[in-house]
C-alpha cells in the first residue's frame, strides 16, 4: 500500500512539472514573437555624414529615442505592428512621412534634408 502512494505521488510530481515546464516554453515563445525592435541609421542627405541628437519618435507608442554618435537609434519591446515614425533636428526638414511595418522591415536608412 505504501509503496502504490510513493508510485503515486512520484508520478504525480512529474506530470505537474512537465505541465509547468511546457507551459513556461510557451510563454517565453510567445513574448518573443510578439515583440520586436526597430533601429536605423539617420544621415544627412547631401554630405552622407550621420547625425548625432536626431529626435526620432515612434508616434503610436509616444516613444522618443536619440540618435548617438554614429547616427544610429534603436526602439525595442515593440509590438508588432504597423507605426510612423517621425524626426525633429534643428535645421533640418522634420519628416513625418516614414511608415514601417515590423513584419516586413525593422531596419531604416533615413537621410534628412537641410532645410536652409
Amino acid at each position: 500500500m505504501k509503496t502504490s502512494i510513493i508510485i503515486l505521488v512520484a508520478f504525480l510530481y512529474v506530470g505537474v512539472s512537465t505541465i509547468k515546464a511546457e507551459k513556461e516554453k510557451v510563454s517565453t515563445e510567445t513574448t518573443t514573437t510578439l515583440t520586436t525592435s526597430i533601429s536605423g541609421t539617420i544621415t544627412d542627405a547631401a554630405t552622407g555624414e550621420s547625425l548625432v541628437g536626431v529626435k526620432v519618435v515612434l508616434n503610436e507608442l509616444n516613444t522618443t529615442v536619440y540618435t548617438d554618435f554614429d547616427g544610429n537609434f534603436e526602439f525595442t519591446g515593440v509590438t508588432n505592428g504597423s507605426y510612423t515614425v517621425s524626426t525633429d533636428y534643428v535645421s533640418y526638414k522634420t519628416d513625418e512621412s516614414l511608415s514601417i511595418d515590423t513584419k516586413k522591415s525593422k531596419e531604416l536608412q533615413i537621410a534628412l534634408k537641410s532645410d536652409m
